[in-house]
């Protein structure tokens, strides 16, 4: 039996001083919070996610209201909705409706395989990645991403990321697999959510993925994105990085992808070729 799980969204609207504050709770109907439901203007830099209690808060512009609020969760079709639609109404019920799954194409590994370090594995103490690129409530993430360019049938088992000044004993992260296009991370291509709380320390910290059996033969993007507990938290940490090369970072989940060239981030996975 095929049972079709929806989700309802609980929106209350403010606005104050030209601006439109939406803020609300995403659950399922078995009244569970979803937690890190990506929230935002596509194209914009002006996004958000929910929390751990599927909690959320997103302040935009009056010259946004002909704008469309996207809300995307892996394993669900995307919804968009018109913010003028959301602002005059004082409780709205989004369903995202389950998508059809694709099950990833086998890919036959030779029977002696070896195993692959993919990305940058050193680093320099001049060269620091922030958590937060700004001060912008709306933009609360800071996505990293490394391409890991293969030539054949690939499995990923694990990522790695080098921390310096980390001040938490644990932190969450997710893990996204993007395809290229143009050189730059295009559409999200894991059918899962990746989402690892782990225990962090100085050096290099190493994120065991092999579990969700991701199988590649062409290049891919793969970032990491620190969810934090809370908005205003102090720096838990930053990211270590080397000269040359490029960053490819953005700020908010539908955002623009921003390319730096002449520093790269510390971080290579693993693979099983």
């Amino acid at each position: 039996m095929k049972i079709t799980i929806t989700y309802f969204f609980l929106l209350f609207v403010t606005l104050t001083y030209g601006q439109i504050t939406l803020s609300g709770i995403i659950k399922s109907n078995t009244k569970e919070p979803l937690e890190y439901v990506n929230i935002g203007i596509k194209n914009k830099n002006i996004g958000t996610i929910s929390d751990e209690n599927g909690n959320f808060k997103i302040t935009l512009n009056n010259s946004e209201l002909n704008e469309l609020l996207s809300f995307s969760y892996i394993g669900y079709e995307e919804k968009q909705i018109n913010v003028y639609k959301l602002q005059k109404s004082n409780f709205n019920e989004i369903i995202l409706k389950e998508s059809q799954t694709v099950l990833n194409e086998v890919i036959v590994i030779s029977t002696k395989p070896k195993l692959v370090e993919l990305g940058t594995k050193s680093y320099v103490s001049m060269v620091a990645g922030y958590v937060k690129a700004n001060n912008d409530i709306n933009n609360d993430i800071q996505e990293f991403a490394k391409e890991i360019k293969i030539k054949k049938p690939s499995k990923i088992l694990d990522v790695n990321i080098n921390l310096f000044n980390v001040f938490v004993d644990t932190a969450s992260f997710r893990i996204n697999i993007y395809d290229v296009k143009d050189n730059l991370p295009n559409n999200k291509i894991n059918t899962q959510n990746i989402i690892i709380q782990k225990k962090v320390e100085n050096g290099w910290n190493k994120f065991n993925i092999e579990e969700f059996d991701l199988n590649f033969e062409e290049p891919f993007f793969i970032s990491i994105e620190y969810l934090p507990k809370q908005k205003d938290e102090a720096e838990p940490f930053r990211y270590s990085g080397q000269l040359f090369g490029k960053s490819i970072t953005r700020s908010s989940s539908f955002g623009i992808w921003n390319v730096k060239k002449g520093l790269t981030m510390s971080m290579f996975a693993t693979v099983k070729q």
